[in-house]
């Protein structure tokens, strides 16, 4: 098969869906080398996705226009499926729930597998700017009936597409998403990578872009609980790129003189410093409301960390007898979880054999998510959307 993967809305700093395609490319040049791939990718990107295959393709499209985000749609939809026509390509993966529907009539032997990793912009809508939750509604329900085949990252977001959509074809495949190498095999952060980002003391850490659904909010609300010696000696370190509605958590932090001195935003963090920043965390915290999987839990449990997570959605799904469970609306919950995860840590360095037997099970659990089996269950889901399209 000839398999083209649509990067060209994959910003440069990749986190969420980025994070998700770094992890499928790496996958998929482990474990197929038979069919050929095209990679369509803005051409100020075409280093960044790790490709080292002689059976995959970077195929550049001018990042001079496509970082606009509407020029992008516009290109989507009536430049690229003649691009695919072109490479005659066998089969469309598209990772962000939108496909280009006119290609149904310009290649319409081109099969289409899609990527839906969560109901979010219909679970929580006031969490989203409204332009952009009707169009991603919109394109939810568009996409759902036209393409061949939905992958998805989660049994829980498996159960929920039907709930909001009408699949054409109801065999939704769950992928899970794979945890990085260098969560387990790394080394922890040097104290010269925590004085580039101000810490000076043990920390709790949290990875996620600055949006509402991430209820980073909730989970200040939940640190500055805790009790003044706790606070004084683990500080909260929030890493990740803005993203919106994101203009409270600052003012929270800094009216507050205490938070000011405890909580660090260190911005985006590329993996050379995120995976030695997260494995030397005293705790990972991620309370977000709603997630289709929630790649920091399970990168944290990899890296021996304990984590504070949610107690629903996928979050529940991926960490429930392995992490800390948490209501997410709760901070009184969230504190009494965070102070259960750094007791658990502070056990841990003392050789208790109780809490490193614990976060050994929870690094051998975090083995199930991996890439190369992500991989290879997308390539069935290929296979699967081409004799569907062909038959």
């Amino acid at each position: 098969m000839r398999i083209a993967l649509d990067l060209t809305s994959t910003p440069k700093s990749k986190t969420g869906i980025g994070r998700y395609m770094l992890g499928l490319i790496k996958g998929l040049q482990q474990v197929d080398q038979e069919n050929e791939y095209y990679l369509f990718a803005q051409d100020d990107d075409l280093d960044g996705f790790g490709v080292y295959a002689s059976n995959f393709h970077m195929v550049p499209c001018k990042s001079r226009i496509l970082r606009k985000q509407w020029v992008r749609i516009l290109w989507e939809q009536f430049v690229f499926p003649w691009r695919l026509k072109k490479i005659k390509a066998d089969v469309l993966h598209c990772p962000n729930y939108t496909m280009p529907y006119s290609l149904r009539i310009v290649s319409p032997k081109t099969a289409v597998v899609s990527a839906f990793h969560d109901m979010a912009y219909f679970s929580f809508p006031e969490l989203y700017v409204g332009w952009k939750r009707e169009m991603f509604k919109w394109y939810i329900k568009r996409s759902a009936r036209s393409t061949d085949k939905i992958i998805t990252i989660s049994k829980n977001s498996r159960e929920d597409i039907p709930k909001f959509c009408k699949p054409k074809n109801t065999n939704i495949t769950v992928t899970y998403m794979g945890v990085a190498d260098e969560f387990y095999t790394g080394m922890p952060a040097t104290d010269e990578i925590l004085k580039k980002y101000g810490i000076d003391r043990e920390y709790i850490y949290y990875v996620g872009t600055l949006e509402p659904r991430k209820n980073v909010a909730g989970l200040i609300k939940g640190y500055r609980l805790l009790s003044d010696p706790i606070r004084s000696k683990y500080k909260l370190v929030i890493t990740g790129k803005k993203g919106w509605f994101y203009d409270e958590l600052f003012s929270t932090v800094n009216s507050d003189p205490e938070l000011r001195e405890q909580v660090i935003f260190t911005g985006f963090v590329d993996d050379q410093d995120m995976i030695p920043l997260m494995k030397r965390a005293s705790a990972a915290a991620y309370v977000s409301l709603y997630e289709g999987f929630g790649i920091p839990v399970a990168e944290a449990m990899a890296a021996g960390v304990p984590v504070v997570t949610s107690n629903r959605s996928s979050m529940k799904e991926i960490a429930e007898g392995y992490g800390s469970l948490c209501d997410p609306e709760m901070p009184e919950s969230i504190r009494d979880n965070l102070e259960e995860a750094l007791k658990l840590n502070r056990q841990a360095k003392e050789g208790g054999d109780v809490a490193l037997n614990k976060l050994k099970a929870a690094q051998d659990h975090a083995r199930i998510f991996s890439w190369k089996t992500c991989a290879a269950e997308t390539v069935k889901a290929f296979g699967e959307a081409y004799g569907r399209r062909r038959a």
